[in-house]
């Protein structure tokens, strides 16, 4: 009960925190942050895979990239057939491309494509009982193809240079405000956060953990590993789409370098610095990592990836279950420790008065 009131009482403070940050930091700030908290979505779906069910994916930013591609191609369509388009002489919209003129319905598409592609992906590797190593191989070669095909397909998705001039969600033909659009992303994060956290407090979530820690002992008590291991993808990767779209109206910007191998180990970066499998550590990551990434960039233009190296290095050594991960348990155990001395001592106050009344009796 500790470790869930710590936990608990983190989360309030880390979302009050970025809920007031507006009030205090230039546009400039505002939208870096902005960026940070849709990666906290990215990094929250990536823990569901990885933190719970022990799935390591190097190739998740395949889905954060079909759902950003599909916006940014949307609002790239909205005034008719778009410059990399023309360069290569085509003069009308393809028919398959037709339906993202609408935003709504580009929306809808970039939720629903990455969980088919990730339920069509989990199934034939999950059901071949393909895991481990192999796993994780499988998904590489993914977003390397994935982040080629993007590049290749110029014509269609401005390959290398990428997407550029994306508006913010137009709400009644005009963008939505920076701190307005903020302040969505937000609540949204907090939304994704709480769902999370119910499922893997679920059953659902304690036979994924299972799966995670012995998959055959599960197995034996009739449990469909498979099934639970689909089904986590293809929440995992509806979250990633979600993650994508949302990126790419506060970025103004979508290229390859969004979807294939930098985005999807930058993801697992995120996770082993802030604490794996305990959902607020994707939250203390992602905003730890990004945050020092700009500020020792800014400082140190030509050292800052070596600060950054030598950080992670520290925290590995020092932080074996991430930082949060780490506090958390030791905390934990020292609240617990606290809590059962309390326990042992009303139980020993207990026993002597019910002696002493025992003795006047």
């Amino acid at each position: 009960m500790r470790r869930v009131a710590t936990n608990n009482a983190f989360g309030v403070l880390l979302v009050l925190f970025l809920a007031l940050f507006p009030m205090f930091s230039s546009d400039f700030r505002l939208e870096l942050m902005g960026k940070f908290i849709v990666f906290i979505i990215f990094a929250i779906a990536m823990d569901l895979v990885w933190g719970y069910a022990g799935l390591l994916s190097l190739g998740h930013a395949v889905f954060f990239g079909l759902g950003g591609y599909m916006l940014a191609i949307s609002y790239s369509l909205q005034n008719g057939v778009p410059s990399f388009m023309t360069r290569f002489d085509i003069t009308e919209i393809p028919t398959l491309m037709k339906p993202l003129q609408s935003i709504p319905a580009a929306l809808l598409i970039g939720l629903i494509l990455p969980s088919i592609l990730a339920g069509i992906i989990g199934f034939f590797i999950f059901k071949s009982k393909v895991s481990g190593v192999y796993f994780s191989l499988i998904t590489l070669a993914l977003a390397k193809l994935f982040e080629m095909l993007v590049v290749n397909l110029q014509m269609y998705t401005g390959g290398f240079n990428g997407l550029m001039g994306l508006p913010r969600f137009p709400i009644f033909g005009e963008p939505m405000s920076l701190t307005a659009y903020y302040y969505m992303v937000l609540i949204i994060t907090v939304l994704v956060y709480l769902f999370a956290r119910w499922l893997t407090n679920s059953h659902f979530g304690k036979i994924l953990k299972s799966i995670r820690e012995n998959e055959s002992r599960i197995s034996f008590f009739s449990y469909n590993a498979s099934n639970y291991k689909i089904f986590i993808f293809i929440i995992s990767g509806f979250l990633s789409g979600l993650a994508g779209m949302l990126y790419v109206p506060i970025n103004g910007f979508f290229s390859p370098l969004d979807v294939g191998l930098n985005m999807s180990t930058m993801v697992i970066l995120w996770l082993a610095i802030g604490g794996r499998g305990t959902l607020m550590g994707a939250a203390v990551g992602t905003l730890i990592i990004n945050w020092m990434s700009n500020l020792l960039s800014e400082q140190y233009p030509e050292l800052w990836q070596l600060f950054i190296g030598v950080i992670i290095v520290m925290v590995v050594l020092f932080f074996p279950d991430g930082i949060y991960g780490t506090l958390k348990n030791r905390f934990g155990t020292y609240f617990d420790s606290l809590l059962n001395r309390k326990i042992d001592e009303n139980m020993e106050m207990e026993m002597e008065k019910r002696d002493y009344a025992n003795n006047l009796s």
